[in-house]
């Protein structure tokens, strides 16, 4: 009994000794707590995007968000809110602006960035991009210009867009024609089509006329120095030019004559389903919508083998940077976790993705296509060549006017077509729509 007792007690004073430390060290059976680090919660940001569902980039935006939480979904948690098109996505920001209330990453297409830049409602990435130059690389020279206002970088591109049009094969061939070269071609390719029985262009004037002001874009770049030079100008306010006024009066021939019967206030989904769906034998638009071609809920069986891609008259194209992704997040904190997730997707991971899951032209060099994608979609390949033989080269409307330049176009070419405006008066209303500009 004596060394029982002794021996418990022994046992008694090594636990109360050693209470102080081993005890506080890790935690105990009764859930007392522990001196270990706690682990840090991830930071939210928040984020919408429009490419979701059937978007021809919701593919892309959906392994690049994958692949960053599987890399730093430790660290930062992307609260992702998804918009059903491209129009409620800048009609939502354009509201949360007013508010300032943006989200921690923003995506500042068609005008969106100005108005986030006017606002004094986003960060610039000069210090970010300084502290990595390997990003700063990644992106490149010219896209940082692209997107640099007053010496700071106000947004970071994800992609390079270089834009002609598509046209389906089988309805040039019975028309007769080729890809033209000259403006005059052009249009007498458009008079063939429709006499051998096709609907020629895929145009559309809602939102924000996007596949209609490519081409309105290609006839104002193609038309002399001074064309070419106002579809290279930032922010242009005197729409009043010779230039200008041909290529309007050439897009209303186009949508009185050449055109779907829906295309006045007609959106890109529209237009996309027309050629897509054999409805009509060309549209202007960029590589991205080469993944459509295969799709059978978007595209007819064996369509892809239909298209083929051209570049604008005059050996030309649109070739500019897409605005990118800029921080609208308030605090140091969440300012730093969404430039690592824009650094992710602007980056060569991101670009990578981009390219192989949504035919998205990186903005490095340094990033090819793999065989694997290259056999997949052959169309691309050629998308590429294309660029590289060009000569001439401006950018779209939706890179270079203001805000609400963009948000006019949906009521100004009714007008135009319906004969209420001429295309002179057009050309002074947008004019005026610039001096707006505030």
């Amino acid at each position: 009994m004596i060394l029982a007792l002794s021996i418990s007690a022994c046992g008694s004073q090594n636990s109360s000794g050693n209470s102080g430390a081993a005890a506080t060290a890790a935690p105990t059976a009764s859930g007392q707590a522990s001196d270990a680090p706690a682990a840090k919660a991830p930071v939210k940001i928040s984020y919408l995007t429009f490419r979701v569902g059937t978007h021809a980039s919701a593919k892309l935006e959906e392994e690049q968000i994958k692949q960053f939480n599987a890399k730093y979904g430790k660290e930062v948690e992307v609260v992702v809110e998804e918009i059903p098109s491209d129009s409620a996505y800048e009609d939502k920001l354009k509201i949360l602006a007013v508010s300032g209330d943006v989200p921690d990453v923003v995506m500042g297409k068609n005008g969106i960035n100005d108005i986030l830049i006017k606002g004094n409602l986003v960060t610039p990435f000069n210090d970010y991009l300084d502290k990595d130059p390997e990003w700063k690389a990644a992106v490149g020279e010219a896209a940082i210009a692209a997107n640099t206002r007053d010496g700071k970088v106000w947004s970071i591109s994800d992609q390079k867009q270089n834009i002609g049009y598509f046209y389906n094969k089988e309805m040039f061939e019975q028309a007769g024609i080729k890809p033209a070269q000259t403006w005059d071609e052009f249009m007498s390719n458009n008079e063939k089509l429709k006499a051998a029985g096709f609907v020629p262009l895929a145009l559309m004037t809602g939102e924000n006329a996007w596949t209609t002001n490519l081409i309105l874009a290609a006839l104002v770049g193609t038309n002399g120095d001074a064309g070419n030079k106002f579809m290279n100008t930032l922010h242009p306010t005197d729409f009043n030019t010779p230039e200008m006024i041909q290529a309007l009066n050439m897009m209303k021939t186009m949508l009185e004559k050449y055109t779907t019967k829906d295309a006045l206030g007609a959106g890109y989904a529209n237009a996309a389903n027309a050629f897509s769906q054999n409805k009509a034998a060309m549209i202007a638009n960029g590589p991205w919508m080469i993944g459509d071609f295969s799709d059978p809920t978007k595209s007819s069986a064996g369509f892809d083998k239909k298209v083929g891609v051209a570049a604008y008259p005059n050996n030309s194209l649109i070739s500019t940077y897409e605005v990118g992704y800029m921080i609208g997040a308030k605090t140091p904190e969440t300012r730093d976790a969404a430039e690592k997730f824009i650094r992710f997707k602007t980056g060569i991971e991101g670009q990578t993705i981009a390219l192989e899951y949504g035919n998205v032209m990186p903005v490095s060099d340094k990033i090819q296509p793999s065989d694997v994608l290259k056999q997949k979609y052959p169309l691309f390949v050629e998308s590429i060549k294309l660029a590289q033989q060009t000569q001439v080269h401006y950018q779209s409307f939706d890179s270079i006017v203001y805000p609400n330049i963009t948000d006019a176009w949906k009521s100004l070419y009714p007008k135009l077509v319906f004969g209420q405006s001429t295309a002179e008066e057009i050309a002074k209303e947008l004019t005026k729509i610039a001096a707006k500009h505030k």
